[in-house]
This record gives structure tokens, C-alpha cells and sequence, in this order.
């Protein structure tokens, strides 16, 4: 804890953030020019991941085993076994759709891990299973061409220090995020989730600790607004700015981001690289270009979306998880639609699926998925 806290010092001190408190007021009215300087263009590392334009997000976990979106860290493993897993499929299907990357979902809110952390017993090392889902995931991502991306909840239902010790908790993280970026190869991607659990304030209109705000529309100052809110409080709480260097120092080209939640899409939570438009399916007006530390930089979009178009009272727009109830799928005319709602608004689209209990893509995803590549 020690170290963790003189590593954070030592950043503070060389990335200039000591006195971010002081300097928010100018480092928000930066934000509020509405010209965009064109001579501000993607790194290469960026224009890379906007190259590959299409890419498959794949949510398993304990919660397909329990017929739930969400659960609270409390289900009993002993029921995750996939016994005909086949991530060979998932990989030859994204393939086979014109898809270019995997995000893959590591660790959901509650906290199970699909890899054996050694931080944690809460994974697929106290399952039947026993096997490394991860590992699976990246053999066959590699085999069939595909680059790799990694979805990890920052808020966690099972680890205690998550709620009594937040200095513990980062460095919880930081250890489960070494594991992640040195032992599975490159990735492409860190698609960071669930931090509305410490950002109390900033909302226009709190719903609730889970939920965040559902708010429609949206304005170019009040998005300003909770910019400035996230940097007062949310990212000093999960010490972003922190966890944003560790993870540039083991891979240096993983791009970052933070899932701004439905009611701000396109929003960056800083420090990030790339921005999340999760169910962002119509053409808007997106920005592209802002300011962070004084810095115009480009920040492209990625916009989520799933196959399920039948939810619950909870996530009416479509499941994420795999459910027995659910056979729905989005028409091919609605995802060539979400494609080229992204390739107007200059943003790569992931398209979700959610395997069943067995570790296979529903037949009615892959079926749909091959004939999209057909368009």
C-alpha cells in the first residue's frame, strides 16, 4: 500500500496533476470552444484501432448461468460450466462477419473473473470448469486474425475493499490489471465500466447508485459540466490518472477507455484515448476533438450495441448476457443500419453477443452474423 501510494506521488508530481483541483476551472473553459482545430488528428496508434472499424464485445460470465444482466457478487459458482465451449466459433463468426477484434468481458460488476486471478477465489478456478476463459478467448482470437480488447468493471460487488478501503481497492486493481496486460499478449483495448459507484455528484438527474441518470438529449455545456464534475471527484476516487499511467507502462499502445453510461455518450472521462457511445445506434453530431491538460486531442468513438433487441423492465433495449427466454436477434437491415450509423459518425461499432450455458454463440447469432458479411 505503501508503494502504491509513493507511485502515485511520484506520477502526480511528474505528469504536472498535483494541483488538478486548482487548475479545473481553465482546463474546463478550455472544453468550452465550439472550433474544432482540423489539424488535430489521430495518433497511429488510434487511426490502427479506427482501421479495423468492426469488432465483436462478448458478454459471458456468472450471469448466464443465473438468468440475470446483473447480480451482486454473491452467486455460487458452482454452476458456471460450459461444457461444449467453443471460442473457436465465436472467433470464425466475428471473422466470417467482417469483424476485425474481440472485447471480451474479464470481470462484470459482481466481481467473478473469467481468468484464474490470484487475487481472488471468486473465478472460474473454484468452478467445475477450472479452465482459463480468457486464454481460450485469445489462442482463438490469434488463430483466426483478430486483435484483443479487454472489458473490467472498476466497480466490484464481491471484493470488500471496493466499499472500506479505496486506497486497497486501486491496489487490487492494479495487481488484477498486471495479470490481465502481461499474461495474455497485446491488447488493443481497456474498456473500463461501473464507475458511477464513486462519482456521487455531477448527475442532472440521479436515478439511482446503480443506474447513474437517464436523461435525453444532451448539451455541449452540460456534458462540459460533468467532465468537470468526474475530475473532482470520481476520477480523483478511482485515481484514474494513476491507473491510466500503470497500464501505459505494460503496454504502451492499450488504448483506454471509460464507459460514460447511456446518459452521456461520447463523453471522455479523463485520462482516456478512445470514447464509449454504449447504444448510441442514431447519427448524432459527436465530438471529436478535446481539450485535456491544456492539449486538443482526438478521441474517436466506439459505439456498443447488442444482438438481443428483447430485454427486461431493467434493460428493455436487449439483453447482454445470454438468456433461455431470449431468441431475439436485430434484423440484418437494423445492423447493416448500426453500421452505418458508425461509419457516418466516424466511430467503430461493437456488436454484442452473449453465449449460452453451454460456451456457444446462439445459432440465430451466428446465422445472422454470417449473412452480414454478405451486404
Amino acid at each position: 500500500m505503501i508503494d502504491m501510494l509513493i507511485d502515485r506521488r511520484k506520477f502526480l508530481k511528474s505528469a504536472g496533476l498535483a494541483g488538478i483541483a486548482a487548475t479545473s476551472h481553465s482546463l474546463c473553459r478550455a472544453n468550452t470552444s465550439l472550433i474544432e482545430n482540423s489539424d488535430v488528428l489521430p495518433t497511429p496508434v488510434q487511426q490502427a484501432w479506427m482501421d479495423m472499424k468492426f469488432g465483436m464485445f462478448v458478454h459471458f460470465g456468472i450471469n448466464t448461468y443465473y438468468d440475470v444482466e446483473w447480480s451482486d457478487g454473491t452467486l455460487d459458482p458452482v454452476r458456471f460450466n460450459p461444457t461444449k465451449l467453443d471460442t473457436d466459433q465465436w472467433c470464425r463468426t466475428a471473422v466470417e462477419a467482417g469483424m476485425k477484434y474481440i472485447v471480451f468481458i474479464t470481470k462484470h460488476h459482481d466481481g467473478f473473473c473469467l481468468w484464474p486471478s490470484k487475487y481472488t477465489d471468486y473465478s472460474v478456478k473454484s468452478t467445475p470448469f477450472k479452465k482459463d476463459v480468457l486464454a481460450e478467448v485469445v489462442n482463438s482470437a490469434n488463430k483466426y486474425g483478430l486483435k484483443v480488447g479487454m472489458y473490467y468493471s472498476l466497480w466490484d460487488r464481491r471484493e470488500k475493499s471496493h466499499d472500506e478501503d479505496e486506497y486497497a481497492y486501486v491496489d487490487f486493481m492494479k495487481k488484477q490489471l498486471e495479470e490481465l496486460l502481461t499474461n495474455y499478449g497485446p491488447v488493443v483495448e481497456m474498456w473500463f465500466d461501473g464507475f458511477w459507484k464513486k462519482q456521487q455528484h455531477g448527475w442532472a438527474k440521479k436515478l439511482s447508485d446503480e443506474m447513474g441518470e437517464n436523461v435525453s438529449g444532451t448539451s455541449r455545456l452540460r456534458d462540459e459540466d460533468f467532465v468537470k464534475a468526474w475530475r473532482m471527484e470520481g476520477a480523483y476516487r478511482w485515481q484514474m490518472d494513476h491507473l491510466y499511467q500503470f497500464i501505459k507502462e505494460l503496454q504502451s499502445d492499450c488504448l483506454v477507455m471509460n464507459n460514460a453510461t447511456t446518459a452521456y455518450p461520447g463523453v471522455p472521462l479523463h485520462p482516456v484515448d478512445i470514447r464509449s457511445g454504449e447504444k448510441y445506434t442514431t447519427v448524432k453530431e459527436d465530438r471529436k476533438i478535446w481539450n485535456w491538460l491544456g492539449k486538443d486531442m482526438y478521441l474517436p468513438l466506439q459505439i456498443e450495441t447488442t444482438m438481443s433487441v428483447k430485454g427486461d423492465k431493467k434493460f428493455p433495449s436487449g439483453n447482454w448476457f445470454w438468456h433461455d427466454w431470449d431468441d431475439s436477434v436485430a434484423s440484418l437491415e437494423t445492423l447493416r443500419g448500426y453500421l452505418s450509423v458508425a461509419d457516418k459518425m466516424g466511430a467503430n461499432l461493437l456488436l454484442n453477443v452473449g453465449p449460452d450455458d453451454k460456451g456457444q454463440l446462439r445459432k440465430v447469432d451466428e446465422k445472422t452474423l454470417k449473412e452480414l458479411r454478405a451486404r
